[in-house]
């Protein structure tokens, strides 16, 4: 008789807490965000200097708010995601691992909200088991805070 058997607690029930640990991400706070002191344009104009300033280029941007504006929802909040990469880091990555394109470009996002301007970021995986990709993926996500804290200061 197993310690679950004396516990009465059913085989499947266990199969299935078991499956939810295991599917469940490792590193599930990715996502950083901070509250902007400026207004939303004001917010994108700094994060397009502090972009520039880390050696970094746009190369695009979605501007979902207006998109959905345009539609005719005339009042919804404006957002945008700012896609920027650096070429030097892009290579860098592909020889450390070329999945890793996968979490490129970096992206910083900005959109109004009832409490203000938001702006924010989803960082690479730093939990991993190869230290190389761990070393870059902290070395892109210090430079993704810094962007982050330069165009909100």
């Amino acid at each position: 008789m197993t310690l679950f058997d004396h516990l009465k607690i059913p085989g499947i029930l266990i199969s299935s807490l078991f499956l939810i640990i295991a599917c469940q991400a490792t590193d599930t706070n990715r996502i950083i965000e901070k509250n902007s002191p400026y207004n939303y344009q004001d917010t994108l104009a700094n994060l397009e200097i502090a972009i520039s300033e880390y050696n970094y280029r746009i190369i695009h941007k979605s501007e979902i708010g207006s998109a959905i504006r345009e539609r005719g929802d005339e009042t919804f909040p404006l957002s945008i995601v700012v896609s920027f990469c650096n070429i030097t880091y892009a290579k860098e990555m592909m020889l450390i691992n070329e999945q890793l394109i996968n979490d490129m470009p970096c992206i910083i996002t900005v959109r109004e909200t009832q409490n203000g301007t938001i702006i924010g970021t989803r960082l690479m995986d730093e939990n991993v088991a190869d230290t190389e990709q761990a070393e870059f993926a902290k070395k892109i996500n210090n430079n993704l805070k810094k962007i982050m804290e330069a165009t909100i200061l």
